[in-house]
């Protein structure tokens, strides 16, 4: 389908948002959801480049992206009213907890995105909602202010320049520490980041009573699960999942991480 750019701005080191509006089926998008972009004419770039959805509104879709090549390259070069070929929304979503639950959201790098459309869908439905995001320095960070809106946020930054030094898993700690002893226990832990992330936030709730899921990053050739060219092991590592079809999102006890 055909959209227009409504605006882009840089953010970050190396990573840009871009806001595009027009005919798009916006009131389809479940967080954790992403788009297929057509680079240029297509014929100098085959295949489109997956993007999560960050945002959505009733008219208008926000995606954030890094730059890492000719493709991204070209995307954060678009200037309003310029025109983008985009299929979407793609891909599996994160299940929303039930009302009342207690959430913690946890982001590493460029996967922190598509969290801040979880983080605005899963607000209204609980009283407390925690929020961990990692970067490995401030002029990585992005968002943070928005985020910071809608729960508790403690943001980390490897080097320490910003919010608590250290990893994701530190802010965690941070946030278990601070929080209330009449808190509710976290029932759901919602991720997106690099793998080593995922892992390590998993094993960290290891024996803990929680739902958790997460969100795979991937090289992607279709988007539709037609060429399995972007699969992961499941747990038993007796088959294969699409990321783009049967995920991104999986149920952090369903995939090998």
């Amino acid at each position: 389908m055909k959209v227009t750019v409504m605006n882009t701005a840089q953010i970050a080191r190396k990573t840009w948002q871009l806001t595009f509006t027009g005919s798009f089926p916006y009131g389809e998008v479940q967080p954790g959801q992403f788009v297929m972009i057509r680079i240029g004419s297509g014929t100098e770039h085959v295949l489109r480049r997956p993007i999560s959805i960050a945002a959505v509104k009733e008219d208008r879709l926000t995606i954030v992206f890094r730059v890492v090549g000719k493709g991204t390259q070209w995307l954060s070069e678009r200037k309003p009213g310029d025109g983008l070929d985009v299929l979407g929304p793609l891909g599996k979503g994160y299940p929303l907890p039930h009302t009342g639950a207690g959430v913690l959201i946890v982001g590493g790098g460029i996967g922190v995105p598509p969290l801040y459309l979880l983080a605005e869908r899963v607000r209204p439905l609980v009283q407390q909602l925690d929020l961990a995001l990692g970067f490995q320095t401030a002029a990585d960070s992005f968002w943070i202010d928005q985020f910071a809106s809608l729960g508790n946020l403690v943001p980390a930054a490897d080097d320490g320049s910003f919010g608590k030094k250290g990893t994701v898993i530190d802010a965690i700690k941070l946030l278990s520490e601070g929080r209330s002893p009449k808190s509710r226990p976290w029932d759901y832990v919602y991720a997106c980041g690099p793998l080593p992330m995922l892992k390590a936030v998993k094993q960290h709730f290891a024996g803990h009573k929680v739902q958790g899921y997460v969100s795979l990053e991937e090289r992607m050739a279709c988007g539709v699960g037609a060429c399995c060219g972007c699969v992961c092991q499941t747990a038993d590592r007796t088959a294969a999942k699409r990321i783009c079809a049967d995920g991104p999102v999986f149920d952090w006890n369903e995939v090998a991480l």
